[in-house]
């Protein structure tokens, strides 16, 4: 099944591989799924990543890895990667046909 997806909003914020955060609304589902995070790498590859949230410590402070980088938890996830590659694809294609220049660095 092929469903519809509009990215309805695009904050830019290039930081590592990040380039922004999209509002996505899958039309067939009246789903809208709110700060994806939408990345490229040097190479060109791009993805998308889904929500997720930090993993909290019994303090309530995120906790970190032994690089010192918060550490996330899933929120949603697909059921295999061709699902997962076929998303992110319809995502960048939608995102791309709002704003050509999405992958423009800030300011450039």
């Amino acid at each position: 099944m092929k469903f519809t997806i509009t990215v309805t909003d695009f904050r830019p914020l290039h930081r590592n591989t990040l380039r922004g955060f999209a509002t996505v609304h899958v039309d067939d589902l009246h789903l809208t799924l709110h700060d994806l995070a939408v990345h490229e790498h040097g190479n060109g590859s791009r993805w998308v990543s889904l929500p997720a949230k930090p993993v909290l410590d019994s303090g309530g402070v995120a906790k970190r890895n032994t690089d010192g980088k918060i550490e996330y938890a899933k929120l949603l996830s697909f059921d295999s990667r061709g699902v997962s590659d076929a998303f992110t694809a319809a995502v960048i294609a939608a995102l791309l046909e709002r704003d050509a220049k999405a992958f423009d660095r800030e300011g450039a």
